[in-house]
């Protein structure tokens, strides 16, 4: 069958909501407003993972589906599964909702053609049209503008979300993004309108004589999309609840409960305020009649409020199989000594204070009134996160804002650059947010009751 007959049969099994036809342009807002900081979110998304994994393009067509096995798509999706256990499992169980939503902005169009959705989380899968340009060294992405409840107008907060973006190279192939929202502040109503921003990036290098060889994106507003999804009946967690207290380095750490949803696991924990250091991240795993092991779910990590007293940790798991057998592990810790939160930098001696083990300033360079900053950190080999918080002090107590920051990784050295203003005093006070992982000797094995 020819490309172009394929392209119309895929065209036609979209439907084309009038409501849809006509959308208003806004600007891009960011989804966590200063004024609901109650968490932080830590967030990542793999670029090969990202590449917008399992879109089935399947309609109850029958000559759609007659060409099913011929769209070069359907052969990859395997491929694309195997990075979420959690979505893999979901997809082999039919727990994935066609849509088939299409919205304009002028003569740009967006699909939505599948969503996965439970009461927690939600997972979008767009789809560029089959004519979107990318040329080499472009990139298309897509952004979040508003969620509103579909039944009350109002708006929808007390979320996080990632999102992936796309190459000119897998355009060509399957021109698909993707991405995926936690609501840990709430539940996911059934009925909402998503409003989201389409956008072109095209990346420059240069040299910079403080991140070498940075790349910058050129932004290019391709248009502006709203879609109102009505999700089918959501499937209930399987919850386990434990309130059992746990020792860890010192440190003393609450089980709360633990949910299991099609989309992965919310595992909740509770912290003593008479701990001497903050936790700041646990590394989970569900182990499987001993041998198969989930773990490091893609998008949403975990959620911590700002006073850190409980965090939720999010893995992947298999909502639909019945093991005979399942343990929840705690393999690794990241702690954060609560002395030494605040670190005090002195420009002028390259020094700081206190003294934090396996991280020094490696390089302070002064350009005019900034300053150039430079941190080596020990880390594992598969580690690279955000060390400080974005804003930070002089000695003075005046606030700033960290306006350039960025990180790189080389075996088991982790560098942190910052750009700050230099204060008259020589002297900033800069806030740590995240700490490597420490790994436990002995991991801690909780066994979870069976269905």
């Amino acid at each position: 069958m020819e490309d172009k007959n394929m392209n119309n049969l895929i065209e036609e099994s979209f439907e084309y909501p009038e409501e849809l036809s006509h959308v208003e342009r806004r600007l891009e807002m960011r989804i966590l407003k200063e004024k609901r900081k109650k968490r932080a979110l830590v967030s990542f998304i793999s670029s090969v993972a990202a590449a917008a994994m399992f879109i089935v393009l399947v309609n109850t067509s029958t000559a759609f589906a007659g060409i099913v096995a011929e769209i070069p798509l359907i052969g990859s999706i395997a491929e694309y599964v195997k990075f979420d256990s959690s979505l893999k499992s979901a997809i082999e169980n039919d727990y994935i909702q066609q849509t088939n939503l299409i919205a304009y902005d002028g003569s740009e169009k967006l699909m939505l053609p599948y969503v996965i959705a439970d009461e927690k989380n939600l997972v979008l899968f767009f789809k560029l049209p089959d004519d979107f340009e990318l040329t080499e060294g472009q990139w298309a992405g897509i952004s979040l503008t508003s969620m509103e409840d579909g039944s009350s107008g109002k708006k929808i907060e007390g979320f996080g979300y990632s999102s992936s973006n796309i190459s000119w190279e897998e355009n060509k192939s399957k021109g698909l993004i993707m991405q995926q929202y936690n609501f840990s502040e709430g539940f996911l109503p059934h009925s909402i309108k998503i409003n989201v921003s389409l956008k072109r990036k095209t990346y420059q290098e240069f040299e910079n004589q403080f991140l070498e060889d940075e790349k910058y994106p050129l932004m290019e507003d391709v248009g502006n999309f709203s879609f109102n999804i009505e999700f089918n009946e959501f499937a209930k967690p399987i919850e386990y609840e434990f309130n059992q207290e746990h020792i860890i380095m010192g440190q003393k750490i609450t089980l709360k409960e633990m949910k299991v949803y099609p989309t992965g696991t919310e595992v909740s924990f509770e912290f003593s305020e008479e701990n001497s250091a903050w936790i700041k991240g646990l590394d989970l795993a569900v182990e499987s009649e001993g041998t198969q092991m989930y773990s490091g779910r893609n998008g949403i990590t975990s959620t911590y409020d700002e006073t850190n007293s409980h965090m939720n940790v999010y893995i992947q798991s298999d909502y639909f199989a019945e093991p005979k057998e399942q343990n929840l592990i705690i393999k690794g810790i990241r702690l954060l000594e609560k002395d030494k939160e605040f670190i005090t930098v002195d420009l002028e001696k390259g020094i700081i204070s206190p003294e934090i083990e396996g991280m020094r300033l490696s390089k302070v360079s002064r350009r005019g009134e900034k300053a150039d900053l430079t941190f080596s950190t020990n880390v594992s080999d598969d580690e690279c996160f955000g060390v400080f918080a974005p804003n930070y002090k002089d000695s003075e107590g005046k606030s700033y804002e960290i306006k350039s920051e960025g990180s790189s990784r080389r075996d088991s050295e982790m560098e942190t650059y910052l750009t700050v203003e230099y204060p008259e005093s020589g002297v900033v006070i800069l806030q740590r947010s995240l700490t490597p992982k420490i790994f436990l000797k002995e991991p801690i094995k909780i066994p979870l009751p069976l269905k």
